[in-house]
């Protein structure tokens, strides 16, 4: 009974309340404008951080391999101010293919390891071209290093690498444009005038930040210098044999490449070497920062939508002071009117929230197609929305409420609207 006594007069309120919105549709639709683009905004910031983050994470691995690291002349060169990059171009000297080639030979005892050169440059295939591929010379263990799958044909092998053979395994992006509806497996095409057989095709892997990751293409390394010459920095890619000894086969690697170049103890290194992490985490520090900047922001459209929501609550108090003063001269309570108010304000927030969060599922639909990737918004991002709405609801209408409910019958039928 004592439940009961509560429940049927809030529900009255809820009633009177839905009533009172649905009366005025117009005024109501236009004040929570600002509660569903502020929702939509912060919850689509946070799903596409959260996208980026992904992104991040696979995009390095993919660029160095799972569980890698690499050993050049410079590393990270993005990641380094131009007197920084000036600096080590002027110290490091250039890691060359038989400087490589015998890191790679004391490092193969607990890594896999393989040099790599790395150039962009126009494919083609009869009359068709594909401009500003992403063409990587190197040795058959680069297909494990960076876990490089193949949707049809097979990598290049140790015989051809060693004889430098002509052979060249291509992303799906070169298939699409070159060999639009023919089989490539077995078909020639040309970089720089050499021809190249096409022996593999990577599967397709998608796109990373906007920039798809099926424009590449692999050859043996000895391929790759008759095609651009031999006097050029090579990338040792680097993967331990087990993956919790990172550390000791970094450490193994690095004091054998000193050895190699005869530093002594106390000198600095005179290369660079890049682990998966550190290009990871300076991505992460520059999302984790735009994510400080920008959610606050976007949260300040919230901030607004509800001081709107209050104005408008106090416009409707004022609108029905009389009808107030009815009601309380009838018996109505005091917690009866500030129920009432405080669900128009809460039900009017919940609306836009969830207005806000359609909005945003159909931004995440854009996202998608822009970023290359799946841009979900989880459930949890749900929940948060409707729950900050309902409180933006609660607060905006609090005091509004409040008033309402303060009234006393004889003032509020003395009012003149």
């Amino acid at each position: 009974m004592k439940s009961r006594r509560w429940t049927v007069p809030l529900g009255n309120s809820f009633g009177i309340a839905a009533r009172t919105l649905w009366a005025h549709k117009l005024r109501s639709a236009l004040t929570i404008f600002g509660i569903v683009i502020g929702i939509a905004a912060v919850v689509l910031i946070g799903a596409t951080l959260a996208v980026i983050r992904d992104i991040a994470a696979r995009s390095t691995a993919q660029a160095i391999g799972a569980d890698a690291y690499t050993i050049s002349r410079v590393a990270a060169s993005g990641r380094l101010s131009r007197r920084e990059l000036a600096d080590k171009l002027r110290r490091n000297p250039e890691l060359y293919r038989r400087e490589a080639e015998a890191l790679v030979r004391r490092a193969r005892e607990d890594a896999r390891a393989a040099p790599g050169l790395g150039a962009v440059a126009d494919v083609r295939a009869g009359n068709r071209t594909f401009l500003s591929a992403s063409i990587n010379g190197s040795t058959p263990e680069i297909q494990s290093i960076r876990n490089i799958e193949l949707g049809s044909g097979r990598f290049f092998t140790e015989a051809e690498s060693r004889r430098s053979a002509p052979v060249i395994v291509i992303g799906q992006d070169l298939v699409d444009e070159l060999f639009p509806t023919r089989d490539p497996i077995g078909r020639s095409l040309r970089i720089r005038g050499r021809a190249l057989e096409v022996i593999g095709v990577q599967k397709k892997q998608g796109a990373s930040f906007g920039s798809s990751l099926d424009r590449v293409a692999y050859m043996p390394i000895g391929a790759f210098e008759k095609i651009w010459g031999s006097r050029r920095s090579v990338t040792v890619y680097l993967q331990p044999r087990d993956p919790a000894a990172l550390e000791e086969s970094l450490e193994r690697s690095r004091v054998a490449l000193r050895l190699m170049r005869r530093l002594r103890p106390g000198e600095p290194d005179d290369f660079d070497i890049l682990v998966p992490e550190a290009d990871r985490d300076f991505l992460l520090r520059i999302i984790g920062i735009v994510g400080v900047a920008v959610i606050p922001i976007s949260s300040l459209a919230l901030l607004v939508a509800g001081i709107v929501v209050m104005n408008m609550m106090l416009v409707s108090v004022t609108e029905r002071t009389r009808e107030i003063g009815v009601r309380k001269s009838l018996g109505a309570r005091n917690r009866d009117i500030f129920a009432e108010i405080l669900f128009e304000s809460a039900i009017l927030t919940a609306l836009g929230g969830a207005a806000g969060l359609a909005l945003a599922l159909v931004g995440a639909l854009g996202l998608a197609r822009a970023f290359g990737e799946s841009v979900s918004v989880s459930g949890a991002y749900a929940a948060l929305a409707i729950g900050i709405s309902v409180l933006i609801g609660c607060g905006a209408g609090f005091f509004p409420a409040w008033i309402a409910s303060r009234m006393t019958p004889v003032e509020a039928l003395r009012h003149e609207n």
